[in-house]
């Protein structure tokens, strides 16, 4: 008893896999009651079509009878004699007339006799006496009661019935195991989602989904838990490195403000226009770190504004290559340019100058002595292309997914030596996908950099 009480609290959970299983046995069972009722139906149906064909037959059976006991009698009241018992107690009364209507022959039938006749199941059908193939009367055969069903007739129904319910009753055990096994293998591989989800939400960023659905929709979600866990692990990450690097951003000119101004109020350094201006710059780079932030929130939110005009994005990276020359000048680069002529966008003139600035004093930054830097504009379908290639130090292939995080530094390509605050990129990339545009980075380690923006053309 108490483990059928337990497993019919098992049944009530309200869980997935408790209401797959009840929904299948729910449909089987009502399917099998509608196919058992169906059957009755048509059994009884059919039945009754084969009793009333088997009283049909039986009222034949009774005018031959007659027929042929007149036949050996030559007279109807010794046929009436010889064939009255037998039918009055069968619950048959009869009535013969001659050829010309006048009754010769009457039995009465058992129920009538005894005042228990029912008009409402009252059978009656008139029939011809045959005799060596001549009629010689007409017989009114009445019975009176339900058709007559002999022996066979009942075990044939209480057999049909019996092998009804065996067939119902394994169905149904069949149906529930079935139901059993197939709620388990549906839900088991979402469970194992559950849980991971579940995981994850408590901070278990390692764990995965290991067993892998063949089913497309549950192999797709799947995926998707899997790849959330990397990410939210990677994220995790980059908050940790990005506290980090935000702390050692506004330490190091924070420390050097700090370290000069005790220096001036304990009179160790005289506050020389010189030591001032120094001051100004960590000042300075402060308030550009800051604003460099809160336009990259501003971008990510949707709030900062962009101003679009039609332009010639040709003639801006003309003009911008010519401004910043120097600085490819005084690291003896080699500046290769590969413009095509009146290219023009609908976009921010100056945010993208902003993205541009960025792509080529990278560019410049981290490329040695006498490096060569490649910068191309060109017109691909409906988009303009701007490519700014260098063979500088290049990025690493762990480090190249993370570049365009906030304040995101490798120990190589972009350390600290370089200068920048490590937002840059962050910038650039929102910027470019607030005017519907892509921009993707190719890079080998030792061997240099390129970066393609993609921005859709004003045609």
């Amino acid at each position: 008893m108490g483990q059928v009480i337990n497993l019919v609290k098992k049944m009530i959970k309200n869980d997935i896999r408790t209401k797959t299983a009840a929904s299948f046995i729910s449909i089987a069972l009502l399917s099998i009651v509608v196919f058992s009722i169906t059957i009755n139906i048509l059994i009884i149906n059919n039945f009754g079509i084969y009793i009333k064909q088997s009283a049909n037959a039986e009222f034949d059976n009774i005018a031959t009878l007659i027929a042929e006991t007149y036949k050996e009698t030559g007279n109807w009241d010794d046929t009436s004699s010889r064939i009255a018992h037998s039918l009055m107690m069968s619950g048959y009364g009869i009535v013969v007339r001659d050829l010309k209507g006048n009754e010769v022959m009457k039995i009465a039938s058992m129920f009538s006799m005894m005042g228990l006749a029912n008009n409402s199941k009252t059978s009656t059908k008139t029939l011809p006496v045959v005799v060596d193939g001549k009629k010689v009367a007409y017989v009114d055969i009445t019975y009176t009661g339900t058709m007559p069903m002999n022996k066979l007739d009942y075990k044939f129904l209480y057999d049909v019935n019996k092998y009804i319910a065996l067939i119902t009753i394994l169905t149904i055990a069949l149906v529930f195991i079935i139901s059993l096994y197939v709620s388990k293998y549906l839900t088991k591989p979402i469970l194992n989602i559950a849980k991971v989800a579940s995981k994850l939400e408590n901070g278990d960023y390692d764990v995965r989904v290991e067993d892998i659905p063949k089913e497309e929709e549950l192999l797709t979600l799947t995926a998707a838990i899997n790849h959330l866990g990397a990410s939210l692990k990677s994220q995790g990450m980059l908050r940790v490195q990005m506290t980090q690097n935000i702390a050692h951003e506004l330490r190091t000119p924070l420390s050097t403000l700090k370290s000069h101004l005790e220096a001036i109020i304990d009179g160790v350094w005289e506050p020389s226009k010189e030591r001032i201006e120094s001051l100004y710059e960590e000042v300075v780079r402060l308030s550009n770190l800051i604003n460099d932030i809160e336009l990259l929130n501003k971008i990510e939110i949707d709030n900062l504004k962009i101003n679009k005009a039609r332009f010639n994005l040709s003639e801006l990276i003309k003009i911008l290559l010519i401004n910043y020359e120097s600085i490819f000048v005084n690291k003896n680069q080699h500046l290769e340019k590969n413009i095509e002529d009146d290219i023009f966008v609908n976009a921010d003139k100056d945010r993208l100058s902003e993205v541009l600035i960025n792509l080529l004093t990278n560019a410049n930054k981290y490329t040695g002595e006498g490096g060569n830097i490649k910068v191309r504009l060109y017109s691909e379908g409906q988009y303009a292309v701007i490519t700014v290639s260098d063979n500088g130090i290049g990025i690493s292939k762990e480090d190249l997914p993370f570049i365009y995080e906030r304040f995101y530094r490798s120990e190589k390509s972009r350390s600290r030596d370089y200068g920048g605050s490590g937002l840059g990129l962050s910038i650039a990339k929102a910027i470019i996908k607030a005017h519907n545009g892509t921009i993707n980075v190719e890079s080998i380690l030792n061997e240099g950099t390129k970066f393609t923006v993609k921005l859709p053309l004003d045609l």
